[in-house]
């Protein structure tokens, strides 16, 4: 009895011995070649090839359940062999913390399996050349073995804190994006070979939660900046927060727009916010697909500016509404849109010889835009209509109400705007009329003006009803200020008296209606062809123009820009 009581114990202290000392094993081999086992763990993967690893301290300490791994000073950069036409990183990770890596999902799977992951300090520096001359790998049937990317990465919990990226161009070493101060932490991170081999997919992640101090990228040629400050997002609430985004050119109006052979715009957004909710953050992260409740843009400040003396692209031709929704690669469904307290600034340099620049400007500007969707496929096809209602204050003064329905699904792109402005004195609009039409508002007050216009991409029609009173205009000279010409005199007061109605109604009592006609200026934008139909209406109301010449003179004009 004895015999087998200590035979039991002697076998006990041997497996105990096994199992202390095949971690011990183990754990001696994996320190003693953690630079190499580390290393090729990288560098195998696609997006990590031809680069080079080094490391400050690394630790390793497995047992059973998995291995811990801290690592310092990780840095990753590109070797000489690497071609121009591939993507180089340059990578510096402070400190790494590692607990639960797998092994048997490693070496049997070809897969990275890890309980959780802490990551501090983390500053990447890519270098790439134009997106559409990289040399991206493509999924093979067969891969060699030693150069795959992993089936999956997996880890339970996630955190990393402090990151930076930026993005340069390999042609000019300008910057092309920059990603400030990222912080993260996750739960039920997956990212698959499936993953990267699709465009439209990110990763898959259970729970989010993050902040970001900045993100900027540079386009345009690098002469324009989107801005974000202190992003958060959380996936637990479906919400994510802006507190500040721009859209700034980093060359003034003049020196952009004489930039190009052709007439070209500038534009500039400052000081928004944004507040999104409801957005379903796996159809984004998974498919690529914008799937939100509700948009909520705040304190918008919008700058435009056109320069007519540079000449007009007669070839261009800016899509529609419903074009530019078709034309969208990614998928979008916004159930609801408002603009809050926004302001805009319209300013041209007339093609004349004006000393000064037409202005316009919106102020107070609110707005609702409805259900906002492209998908195809049958998904949302019911919500095929644009709907925007929106108010605002013309030159702070005259209340200006507008509701605008597109038919995203209409070949012909057919829509409908009315609306209606407020009592304003005419002279306020004298910042823009001065400039373009060589002639001042000396009077007159619109009591009231509606408007309705039907309209597709070809012409448009509709009614405009203009109730003023006492209109009186006078001609400017060629320095575009008054004088005391006796034709001009003349000139101005035929224009007035005669040409121009004064008043509407008229002194009988009788209401003058404006009838709306206007062939779209194929080169011209959306925002252009709106004015037109409705100025078509103020015209034919102050002059009396009817429809059949409005239609002869709008042939006319087309045959010439032809």
């Amino acid at each position: 009895m004895k015999k087998i009581i200590y035979a039991l114990l002697g076998l006990i202290v041997v497996i105990v011995l096994v199992l202390r000392g095949v971690p011990f094993l183990i754990n001696s081999y994996l320190n003693n070649n953690a630079d190499r086992i580390v290393s090729n763990m990288i560098t195998r993967t696609s997006g990590f090839g031809n680069h080079q690893v080094t490391f400050g301290k690394i630790k390793l300490d497995y047992n059973y359940f998995g291995t811990y791994l801290e690592i310092n000073d990780i840095k990753i950069g590109p070797t000489e062999e690497i071609p121009t036409d591939q993507v180089k990183v340059n990578l510096h990770l402070k400190e790494a913390k590692i607990t639960g890596f797998k092994w048997a999902s490693f070496l049997l799977d070809n897969s990275i399996e890890i309980d959780s992951a802490s990551l501090e300090n983390l500053d990447v520096v890519t270098l790439t050349p134009p997106m559409d001359s990289l040399n991206l790998e493509k999924p093979q049937a067969k891969r060699e073995k030693s150069n795959k990317d992993y089936d999956v990465i997996g880890v339970k919990s996630i955190a990393l804190k402090n990151f930076n990226l930026q993005n340069r161009d390999s042609r000019n070493d300008s910057t092309r994006l920059d990603i400030i101060d990222l912080s993260v932490s996750a739960q039920g991170f997956v990212l698959t070979e499936e993953d990267i081999q699709n465009p439209a997919s990110l990763f898959d992640v259970a729970l989010v939660h993050g902040e970001i101090g900045g993100v900027n990228l540079h386009f345009d040629e690098f002469r324009q900046v989107a801005s974000l400050k202190n992003l958060k997002f959380d996936t637990n609430d479906q919400t994510m927060h802006i507190e500040h985004f721009d859209l700034l050119n980093k060359l003034d109006k003049y020196a952009y727009t004489t930039s190009f052979d052709k007439r070209k715009g500038w534009i500039q957004l400052k000081n928004g916010n944004l507040e999104v909710k409801g957005m379903d953050f796996d159809s984004f992260l998974r498919k690529g697909v914008f799937e939100i409740d509700s948009l909520i843009a705040s304190n918008m400040e919008l700058e435009s500016f056109t320069n007519k003396r540079v000449a007009e692209n007669l070839d261009k031709r800016p899509a529609m509404v419903h074009e530019i929704f078709e034309n969208v690669n990614t998928s979008i469904h916004i159930k609801n849109t408002q603009l809050k307290n926004a302001h805009i600034l319209i300013e041209e340099r007339p093609d004349n010889a004006s000393p000064k620049t037409g202005t316009i400007f919106f102020s107070d500007l609110n707005a609702n835009i409805s259900s906002i969707s492209n998908h195809k496929n049958g998904v949302h096809q019911e919500e095929n209509n644009l709907k925007i209602n929106a108010e605002a204050m013309l030159m702070g003064k005259g209340k200006v109400n507008i509701e605008i329905n597109y038919v995203l699904d209409d070949s012909l792109g057919n829509f409908n705007i009315r609306g209606n402005l407020g009592r304003i004195a005419l002279q306020e609009i004298n910042s823009m009329v001065e400039p373009e039409a060589k002639l001042r508002i000396k009077s007159g007050v619109i009591d009231r003006l509606d408007f309705n216009v039907f309209a597709n991409d070809y012409d448009g029609e509709g009614e405009v009803i203009v109730r003023y009173d006492n209109l009186e205009i006078e001609l400017l000279n060629d320095e575009f200020v008054k004088d005391k010409n006796l034709l001009r005199r003349i000139g101005s007061f035929i224009a007035s008296k005669v040409i121009i109605k004064s008043q509407n109604p008229r002194k009988n009592g009788e209401l003058q209606k404006g009838v709306v006609y206007a062939k779209r200026i194929q080169h011209k934008s959306d925002f252009n062809y709106w004015w037109q139909l409705i100025f078509s209406g103020i015209k034919s109301t102050v002059t009396g123009e009817d429809k059949a010449a409005m239609i002869k003179s709008a042939n006319e004009n087309a045959d010439t820009t032809k």
